[in-house]
């Protein structure tokens, strides 16, 4: 059954190719080697952070209106000596002058945001390394059907996505990233014995949708192209692709097997649960002068908010839990400059996000988060060595990620370079960036382009 399985899988895939028009096959092969930065934890400086090397193949086909993309990659890390194969995008597609129709594995930006995410829901992140969380492309595909209009100044798409796909969790054991969604052992204190026990913690599955029809998810985008600017409207209705956890507690054998209230707690249970989402939102484009205005803004309606995990523990405990029931309306928005004087391309970014309401249960602890990026880049030596800067500031607590690279171009084909992720607390709090501070890397990079 298996084999009938994977010779059908392999027909589907191969036969839009063999009687197309054209086909063109593209890909990459590049490796990233990089260590801990000297001002990390003792305990790791100078260890391998980094060990990727990867392969990605692309063929296109073309057929008259039809047309046909399968993509994938193979990534080897030494680090782990595991070898992993992803599935990029793989779909058909049909256009006419007027309409178009695509179905298959495929992925789509949303939004005119430069690495911040405000309407960008459609597709999914990969978290699920360091590698992925550094890479250019941090998105994961979704598999749905798109219907396109096209006209001569305005286009809409609309989505329906069967099949959810969670954003990608480093919840792997001896996953280096899983301590920051959650610890390995929690301190539980227990003030009438004058005691603190270590739990440990155990993750169970999280709970996803059920394969139903009824559970899919509708994406909607509507954009218009004038002479004073781009415009660009967005919709919609699914599931949020960051789980909600529950936390539970469990206890060992009473003390006094008469007594069970004297079962002293052993341990610490995560599951999770997705839930519904809504969104609607927008972007525009103005052109000023040798500048472009960008502006992007997203309003979520009634979204679910994590709460805190020791006021679910306490609730617990009381016999009152009831986590999942916290529901906030939610505004982010965007500002960005893009400036590209002669060699040169700046891009500086403000963002900001607002939950409406009480936060006193909640594990976000500021209804008002904002923040700031800057990218600055210049080709020098007939445009074969680029330098280049990006960066991000939170404005809550000043944390930070610095990234300053160098890239040398040997070719059209190969290039070499060496790029730096530098993660620095605030003052006061370690922040969203500051939480990385011992994953700070320094890594060298090599790509051979076909």
């Amino acid at each position: 059954m298996r084999k009938i399985f994977f010779i059908t899988l392999i027909l589907f895939v191969i036969t839009p190719f063999l009687f197309a028009d054209g086909v063109e096959f593209s890909g990459d092969i590049s490796t990233s080697w990089g260590i801990f930065a000297p001002w990390t934890n003792d305990d790791t400086s100078g260890d391998f952070s980094l060990g990727n090397t990867n392969f990605t193949g692309k063929v296109d086909a073309w057929y008259g209106n039809s047309s046909a993309l399968a993509e994938g990659t193979v990534s080897y890390d030494a680090l782990k000596n595991n070898l992993n194969f992803s599935l990029g995008e793989l779909w058909l597609d049909y256009t006419e002058s007027f309409w178009g129709l695509r179905i298959g594995r495929q992925k789509a930006a949303w939004g005119k945001a430069d690495g911040i995410d405000i309407t960008n829901i459609l597709c999914p992140s990969d978290k699920s390394s360091f590698s992925a969380m550094t890479s250019d492309d941090g998105k994961l595909s979704v598999d749905t059907i798109r219907l396109s209009f096209n006209g001569n100044s305005f286009t809409a798409d609309a989505w329906w996505i069967p099949f959810f796909t969670p954003t990608a969790l480093p919840l792997d054991e001896g996953n280096s990233l899983r301590k920051f969604i959650v610890p390995s052992t929690v301190d539980f204190p227990i003030p009438a014995m004058n005691t603190t026990l270590q739990l440990p913690v155990t993750i169970n599955e999280f709970e996803k949708p059920a394969l139903a029809i009824l559970n899919g998810e509708y994406g909607l985008k509507l954009s218009g192209y004038f002479s004073a600017l781009d415009l660009s409207l967005y919709g919609f209705y699914g599931w949020d692709d960051i789980p909600l956890l529950n936390y539970g507690i469990t206890f060992g054998a009473p003390m006094d097997p008469s007594n069970p209230a004297t079962a002293l707690p052993n341990g610490i249970t995560v599951d999770g649960e997705y839930k519904r989402m809504a969104m609607v939102g927008a972007d525009a484009a103005l052109p000023i002068g040798p500048t472009v205005l960008r502006l992007e803004t997203a309003f979520f309606p009634q979204r679910y908010f994590q709460k805190s995990a020791e006021e679910i523990l306490n609730e617990v405990l009381r016999q009152t839990q009831d986590p999942q029931d916290v529901k906030r309306n939610q505004l982010s928005a965007l500002a960005g400059l893009d400036w590209m004087p002669s060699g040169w391309t700046l891009t500086a970014q403000y963002y900001c996000d607002y939950v409406f309401g009480d936060l006193d249960s909640l594990e976000r602890t500021d209804a008002y988060q904002h923040g700031a990026t800057l990218s600055i880049s210049k080709s020098l030596v007939n445009e074969t060595l680029e330098l280049s800067f990006a960066g991000v500031i939170g404005l809550n607590d000043f944390d930070s990620m610095l990234s300053p690279s160098i890239k040398y171009s040997l070719s059209d084909q190969i290039s070499l370079g060496t790029t730096a992720y530098i993660f620095l607390p605030g003052p006061d709090r370690d922040g969203q960036y500051g939480a990385y501070k011992d994953l700070s890397t320094i890594a060298i990079n090599a790509s051979f382009k076909f």
